[in-house]
């Protein structure tokens, strides 16, 4: 039997591709390649494909194309099913969309994968070269050792500053009713597995370069596995970063000591919000007033803190924006991701919200964390997508960069510095702030909110009150001399 041609491919947003700075300042995705190291070249010719570097080229004469799709990217990837099907490829979706929602992703695919796809992915090579492709394959059960062959970074396309990655842990413990991670796993499961930490460092030590990224979603829950995979580590003398619980890490101080004697650098932590009563509302487990003691002590240990927040939860107002900015500014923090509430499909965020009414469009390309889907407590809709474009401006103005720069020099700590220097400067293009249009100071000028026309969630324009009779300009609105202008 001649050796067939497959693709693996990576859709991405329209306003994420082919950007050159944002492609520096984020790793490929894991998924792809670590399906390809399972695919057996003797049989398969093997190509990757990520929008995020380049065009999709639908005319490679694929004769099997395999999809990963969020949320966020369906409707996009939907459209390169289409393409490739049109071609005559056989397309299969996988991922966490067709996972919450296989009947949708089967209208656009010849096969939908549920759950990791793993164990599945071998019978459905098979099935495919007998022609015998199945509708659906579900993964009969969750992974237990993964990365047996090293994953396929040298099939990936050129592009990318920093490519070596890898889990020492899948799962995560906890249950915040807006995260989608556990649909990843199939039925719901929340089911946390952990590499040993010797195949973890024997991984790590194959990588060429310096710095490494673990992309779990709960590493450090278990204080025991911890301590043996920084001992596992320390040797290799790695610089490494990776998502971690703040509640975790505030509950352990001590283990501080030993993530920054194995080389942890950074960890990103989802802080969510100020207030304890949002967090409550999502079944966050942090505590709120905890926060500022837990980043003195991790920056007391030279590692860097990248925070995530939500906006929009049913406990922020108006006022939270400028509270949030403030203290995270306060705070020094060397990075901060600001996104909407988002409630996915398969979420209980998403039924809740749904039960209540207040979704306003099951559109997924608006799923992305930069639009408003649903009906916020106690907000307008306007209101919550100006106020978190206006967060992000504040935190990334080339003065607060400046400042929280400044405040860890001040704590004698001058490489800090250069990377909180070179964070902000790097989350500032890959937003896209230098380009945005001047925005609306929800604050000041909450009057000139624009109305918005229908119910659904969308991109507003920019707008100004330039003084022409009541009509929209692109000029910035002034009074008394000052102006609304947010700082760039």
């Amino acid at each position: 039997m001649r050796r067939q041609k497959v693709g693996l491919v990576i859709p991405h947003p329209e306003e994420q591709k082919w950007d050159k700075v944002w492609k520096m300042f984020r790793m490929p995705n894991l998924t792809l390649p670590t399906l390809a190291a399972l695919i057996p070249e003797e049989d398969w010719e093997i190509e990757i494909q990520d929008e995020l570097v380049g065009p999709l080229d639908f005319d490679r004469a694929y004769d099997l194309v395999l999809i990963t799709v969020t949320t966020s990217v369906a409707v996009r990837a939907y459209e390169a099913a289409r393409l490739f099907r049109q071609r005559g490829a056989k397309v299969v979706l996988g991922g966490i969309h067709p996972s919450a929602l296989p009947d949708e992703a089967a209208h656009h695919a010849d096969a939908v994968v549920i759950g990791e796809g793993e164990l599945t992915l071998p019978r459905l090579l098979d099935d495919f070269r007998r022609g015998q492709l199945a509708p659906v394959y579900r993964m009969p059960h969750m992974v237990d050792q993964w990365d047996r062959r090293p994953p396929r970074w040298d099939l990936l396309p050129p592009g990318y500053a920093w490519r070596e990655s890898l889990t020492a842990t899948r799962g995560c413990h906890y249950r915040c009713t807006f995260c989608s991670i556990h649909l990843a796993l199939g039925g719901g499961h929340y089911g946390y597995r952990k590499q040993s930490p010797a195949a973890v460092a024997e991984m790590v030590e194959q990588f060429s370069g310096p710095r490494v990224m673990f992309w779990d979603d709960d590493l450090l829950s278990d204080p025991a596995y911890t301590k043996a995979l920084c001992a596992a580590l320390k040797p290799l003398q790695k610089r490494w970063m990776s998502q971690m619980s703040a509640t975790y890490v505030a509950q352990h101080p001590e283990m501080l000591p030993l993530l920054a004697e194995s080389g942890c650098s950074a960890m990103f932590m989802g802080l969510e919000s100020l207030s304890q009563a949002s967090l409550k509302s999502v079944q966050k487990q942090n505590t709120a007033k905890s926060y500022e003691a837990l980043i003195r002590r991790v920056h007391d240990h030279g590692i860097d803190i990248h925070a995530g927040f939500v906006c929009g939860l049913d406990h922020d107002d108006v006022s939270s924006f400028e509270r949030t900015a403030a203290w995270v500014n306060r705070m020094g923090l060397c990075g901060a991701i600001f996104r909407i509430l988002t409630p996915y499909p398969g979420t209980r965020l998403f039924e809740q919200l749904k039960a209540e009414g207040r979704l306003l469009t099951t559109n997924w390309t608006y799923y992305s964390g930069e639009h408003v889907v649903y009906r916020p407590a106690k907000m307008s809709v306007e209101e919550l997508y100006w106020g978190q474009k206006w967060l992000k401006r504040q935190f990334y103005a080339y003065r607060s960069i400046g400042e929280r720069a400044l405040r860890r020099a001040g704590l004698g700590r001058m490489g800090e510095v250069v990377t909180t220097v070179v964070a902000g400067l790097g989350y500032r293009s890959m937003f896209h702030l230098p380009a945005d249009e001047v925005g609306v100071d929800v604050y000041r000028d909450r009057q000139h909110l624009p109305p918005q026309p229908e119910p659904i969630a969308h991109r507003f324009s920019s707008p100004s009150y330039g003084g022409n009779g009541g009509r929209w300009s692109s000029r910035v609105h002034q009074r008394g001399g000052g102006s609304n202008r947010l700082a760039p």
